[in-house]
């Protein structure tokens, strides 16, 4: 916190028994600052969209929403367009997934006095500061992270149900979920009896007026504490048992699954389903703030962590690696000379495995040989580039060769062709 001058941090840690550990560090900062507990509200940032999902699903569950239905279907008061004015054809699920191929915007918020309308961050207009949202991409081709998703989302969820969406999302959510620090109302800083957590740009400026309105509520707006946030995942983790009240294990199971093959997003949630390690939730940027919250279902355990700086990501990154430590299972690491070879990832892209030394080296297409670092859980890490190697066997057949690289999972399978 000292080196990166963050004023204040709160985090959190939950078992799906019940158990909940919660503390609060530094300040909440401001004139009047005060320390932080583990009631203290932050902005919840983008993990707002990981919320409003879990809503979107219950509407589903109930019927009112159909995940693969055309949205036009639902919109009454604004509609979707192409940049020539055409209605594509976008359903809940490519919302949800961010696979939609709609404008690329990321939502900085506003003074209270020059907030938008919903309506008008739809159309760019007014005092909007980001393009109208429009179908840029072929919709369900690819993904793109973006917060107009979840603009769209928001204004269908309201238009489907003829309420508000704070308070659509108190009574379908909130209350349930039993997130009683949490809300979706911009009004929520100025209405708790506690000071919530002013943010700060990096370095430490606090953000004039201690934070920004965000009219985009269902991409960025709910004001949270990690103790209410790892309630929601761990909720989510009990559905996906079959062992929760609102949610069942189908719509729990989506949420957890890569909408697009190799990808790491599922509906409103981010996804590591690597064996051993599956971890499940949501990060977290706005202006002045910086969070996270995620659950290891192989152990039960979910851990959420806010911050009230947008330089928080390095602490940040600190907790999660601990929690990961802690809460991840093993793997077996595969014996060296079973996973030698030649592999292939596509077009003839070969990838050398050799044993030097007792050390797994690694060669791909015309790169020099390195040697793999050698993690506890059965990783191999590449020692100059964002690469995790692992070994998975199936049953009797051969070891096949997995490769991550900023989330992505690739495959490389053995090759008949062995190494000159």
């Amino acid at each position: 916190m000292s080196i990166y001058q963050v004023p204040g941090v709160s985090i959190a840690v939950g078992h799906v028994s019940g158990r909940v550990w919660a503390a609060g560090y530094g300040v909440t900062g401001g004139e009047t600052s005060t320390p932080v507990t583990a009631g203290t509200a932050f902005a919840a940032c983008s993990i707002s969209k990981h919320v409003a999902a879990f809503g979107a699903l219950l509407l589903v569950q109930d019927g009112v929403l159909d995940l693969d239905t055309d949205i036009g279907e639902y919109l009454t008061s604004w509609q979707l367009l192409d940049r020539e004015g055409r209605q594509p054809g976008v359903t809940l699920r490519q919302l949800l997934a961010h696979t939609a191929g709609l404008s690329d915007t990321w939502y900085r918020g506003y003074a209270a006095d020059r907030a938008p309308s919903l309506l008008q961050v739809l159309e760019g207009s007014g005092s909007t500061t980001t393009p109208p949202v429009r179908a840029t991409l072929l919709p369900g081709s690819r993904f793109r992270y973006s917060g107009s998703h979840y603009s769209v989302l928001q204004q269908l969820m309201v238009d489907a149900t003829g309420t508000p969406f704070e308070d659509l999302m108190q009574t379908l959510v909130l209350e349930p979920v039993a997130m009683a620090d949490s809300s979706f109302d911009q009004q929520f800083p100025h209405q708790r009896p506690h000071p919530v957590a002013r943010g700060h740009h990096g370095g430490g400026t606090g953000i004039p007026g201690g934070w920004r309105v965000q009219p985009e509520t269902a991409a960025g707006g709910l004001w949270s504490t990690p103790t209410d946030l790892l309630r929601l995942d761990l909720e989510i983790a009990r559905a996906a048992s079959g062992d929760s009240k609102l949610l069942d294990r189908d719509l729990a199971t989506e949420m957890w699954t890569p909408q697009i093959p190799g990808g790491n997003y599922g509906l409103g949630t981010e996804v590591d389903d690597r064996a051993g390690r599956r971890r499940f939730g949501h990060t977290g940027l706005n202006v002045g703030y910086t969070c996270f919250s995620y659950v290891w279902p192989d152990s039960g355990t979910a851990v959420a962590a806010m911050t009230n700086s947008e330089d928080g990501w390095e602490l940040l990154a600190s907790i999660r690696a601990a929690a990961d430590r802690r809460y991840t299972t093993r793997i077996t690491a595969a014996p060296l000379g079973d996973v030698t070879g030649r592999y292939v990832l596509h077009d003839d892209y070969a990838i050398d495995i050799a044993v030097t030394d007792g050390q797994l080296t690694f060669s791909a297409a015309t790169q020099q040989p390195v040697v793999l670092l050698a993690d506890p859980d059965g990783r191999y890490l590449h020692p100059g580039l964002d690469l995790e190697v692992r070994f998975l066997q199936t049953n009797d057949q051969p070891y096949i060769l997995e490769l991550r690289q900023e989330g992505v999972t690739q495959t490389a399978t053995p090759s008949t062709r062995q190494p000159e």
